[in-house]
């Protein structure tokens, strides 16, 4: 769950920055620092449920959020898109985590709140990918930003122990937030033509997420992506069960092609100007 806090707090980062190009490269800095922080408090087996952690964590992502507004940025709607994606199937992803060995009664908690948060964050980085001329309804937006982020807690509520059940309706999620942030981000208002394609995006979502998953997955699990890191905390497994595959890691790469992928159904023939973009600017928003 910890992978899954600090991928959220990244791509909040970059959503407050407006998915600019520098600033984006400076919270990718900023999350290797945190994580080797992170590690590092783990190696010295600092308490890691301590109120002091949990105040210093929020004091330095309250700043690193300050620091990140602060900075001027061209508005990207592409960057803006590809952190949607890899939040909504980061949420898909966190709400599904399981233990191999069922010793951690916080494990749904942890879940469900991750998830939400990563739902959360990929409605509102679909809302500013539209830019302010093609925004949805303020119903639109507060509807999505209550259901999203409290799907995750109502799906581990009814199935607190894995189940088929609980995969098939988490990846069902998983599914109709992809569905939303594009409908979310896409030019408005939308033909006939467009409304029906979201079906179409369903189904490309529905066919390329288990297609990009399994490789991936099996390509953690062989190399152990995670094991440098528990290493370096000095960590031990508490069960043979345990792997360092750290599965949604690879919601960053998933989310990476399938904005590219759903992009055309999104981003097609808009004007610099509706997000946003002062005309003098058009250029750099081209090339951005």
């Amino acid at each position: 769950m910890r992978w899954g806090a600090l991928i959220a707090l990244l791509l909040v980062l970059v959503l407050l920055a407006r998915g600019g190009r520098w600033t984006t490269w400076g919270v990718l800095v900023s999350g290797c620092a945190w994580l080797a922080v992170d590690v590092g408090l783990d190696r010295i087996d600092y308490v890691s449920d301590s109120a002091e952690l949990g105040i210093g964590a929020a004091a330095a992502a309250l700043i690193c959020c300050a620091v990140v507004m602060a900075v001027p940025a061209v508005p990207r709607p592409n960057a803006l898109l590809a952190v949607a994606m890899v939040a909504a199937i980061a949420s898909g992803m966190a709400t599904a985590t399981e233990s191999p060995t069922d010793v951690e009664p916080a494990l749904n908690t942890g879940s469900a709140a991750v998830g939400a948060l990563l739902a959360l964050v990929a409605a509102a980085a679909a809302v500013q990918a539209a830019g302010p001329a093609d925004r949805p309804s303020v119903r639109t937006t507060v509807t999505v930003g209550i259901l999203a982020p409290a799907t995750p807690w109502l799906l581990r509520h009814i199935w607190p122990q894995p189940s088929g059940a609980r995969s098939l309706a988490t990846f069902a999620f998983t599914v109709l937030l992809v569905v939303v942030v594009v409908a979310l981000a896409r030019t408005r208002p939308g033909s006939r033509q467009h409304r029906y394609s979201y079906g179409m995006v369903a189904a490309v979502v529905v066919v390329a997420l288990p297609v990009m998953l399994w490789p991936l997955a099996l390509l953690a699990l062989v190399v152990q992506i995670g094991r440098p890191f528990t290493e370096l905390a000095a960590n031990t497994p508490i069960h043979s069960a345990d792997a360092d595959a750290l599965m949604i890691v690879l919601a960053i790469p998933m989310g990476l092609i399938l904005a590219r992928t759903l992009r055309n159904f999104v981003l097609t023939s808009r004007p610099a100007h509706r997000v946003g973009i002062p005309a003098g600017d058009d250029a750099e928003y081209r090339a951005a």
